[in-house]
């Protein structure tokens, strides 16, 4: 005997349906431009509702940024340079308690963000100077200043550099020197 199709029947038929068909559209579109991928997000989907997943593509990241300061104690003496750790080690437990990510996380694309205005300031047209009034910049100064002095009336100068491959196989490069601060 065959049940009898009620509403709520109907409906979970036609979400599932919706669901799968979606679904299957996604992966469909994940993949290399063809002939069906590209009907399906230039003729279907006006709404933008497939998703694409490309999170390390089409430029994945490759340089690693790090980010140094150091005192300027008396006109001839300067402490070590300090990093400030902008990548995080995950732990074991850092999905469940990692109150500091955020910051790391703010930090690290505050320092993605001034590296990537760089350029912009050191065409001829405007001078490099200006850099010091960006917004990335100030917040770095900010997070840097964060830190314990070496004296009281020590400024504060910080670096930006990068480094490229998991094997460490360059050394770093300057990108960034910034002047000398009073903090």
């Amino acid at each position: 005997m065959m049940a009898k199709l009620d509403a709520t029947v109907i409906y979970e038929i036609i979400v599932t349906v919706f669901l799968a068909f979606w679904f299957l559209i996604t992966i469909i579109c994940q993949f290399k431009d063809n002939q069906l991928s590209n009907f399906f997000k230039h003729k279907v989907d006006v709404f933008g509702l497939i998703p694409l997943w490309t999170f390390f593509a089409p430029h994945p990241g490759k340089r690693d940024y790090h980010l140094l300061y150091r005192d300027k104690i008396t006109e001839d003496n300067y402490s070590e340079w300090h990093e400030i750790d902008i990548t995080e080690e995950r732990s074991f437990w850092s999905w469940l308690w990692n109150p500091e990510k955020r910051d790391k996380k703010i930090l690290s694309d505050v320092v993605q963000s001034l590296v990537s205005i760089i350029p912009a300031y050191r065409k001829e047209e405007v001078n490099l100077n200006l850099l010091m009034f960006s917004m990335p910049y100030i917040v770095v100064l900010h997070a840097v200043s964060q830190r314990k002095k070496q004296s009281p009336d020590a400024q504060r100068q910080f670096m930006l550099a990068e480094t490229s491959g998991y094997q460490k196989e360059t050394e770093p490069a300057l990108v960034l020197l910034s002047v000398f601060h009073q903090i």
